[in-house]
């Protein structure tokens, strides 16, 4: 998740604490608060899941929107400091958003028994939903893996941020692994059967390779033979300051 590409290189903009300038936020955060967001000092969890949904984050990936508006605030730091295009609510103070399922309370006072006009439509029984997936509509079911050589894609890289990713484990930037393009890791809400598979990926600029173990799904990538690599595994064959590089690969 570099800024220059979904595979998703996306870095985060600096917040108040100062490890916060090298970390870099979720492609599609969960629902629910990962086991160590606390050690982090961030902000509560709900407030920042909610803000990404309404700001529509998810999509906005490898831009300059990304960067300034789509990563968690530290603990106290008001939501004010940053641009108003970062406020999901500019007329409310904390940039508040409707995270709620979109159904409104039953009323306490029945309606009065109204004899219907002939002339006007029923109302939808359906209500208008007020929330939006966090991520496209997943697949089924994983490719299977192929010691066919991939070629087309590309390599960027992206931050750990301390969150797990799509199979359920937290790396450190340093550890060899990649997410690979949704459409071949299936349903991102489950673990795929390609977690933990080892892909050889090679630069085809400089033929640089390294080996990496899936551990991520990425909705952004730009197509199904591109992959995004940890920091630690992108600059084995390749410099953060090229960002993207195009790449052959292979299950291993």
């Amino acid at each position: 998740m570099f800024a220059s590409l979904p595979l998703v290189s996306f870095l985060l903009a600096t917040v108040a604490l100062p490890f916060a300038q090298a970390l870099a936020v979720p492609r599609s955060p969960e629902p629910s608060e990962p086991a160590d967001w606390g050690k982090f000092n961030l902000e509560d969890y709900d407030t920042y899941h909610c803000r990404y949904m309404a700001l529509d984050c998810e999509y906005k990936h490898n831009t300059a929107f990304f960067n300034t508006c789509c990563t968690p605030l530290s603990a106290g730091q008001s939501l004010s400091s940053r641009p108003e295009e970062c406020n999901p609510d500019p007329t409310g103070e904390n940039g508040t958003c409707d995270c709620d399922d979109g159904e409104d309370e039953p009323s306490s006072n029945p309606p009065a028994n109204i004899e219907n006009d002939p002339t006007t439509p029923a109302p939808s029984s359906t209500p208008t939903p007020t929330t939006h997936s966090s991520t496209k509509a997943p697949t089924t079911t994983a490719s299977s893996p192929s010691s066919s050589q991939n070629t087309g894609g590309v390599a960027t890289f992206f931050y750990q941020n301390g969150v797990a990713g799509a199979c359920g484990t937290v790396h450190q930037d340093s550890d060899f692994i990649a997410a690979i393009d949704q459409d071949r890791y299936g349903n991102s809400g489950n673990a795929s059967p390609l977690c933990g598979k080892q892909v050889r990926i090679t630069n085809t600029n400089n033929q640089k390779s390294v080996t990496v173990t899936i551990a991520d799904d990425c909705p952004t990538c730009i197509n199904s033979n591109s992959i995004d690599l940890s920091v630690g595994a992108f600059t084995q064959i390749a410099t953060e300051e090229e960002g993207e590089v195009p790449i052959k690969w292979q299950f291993v």
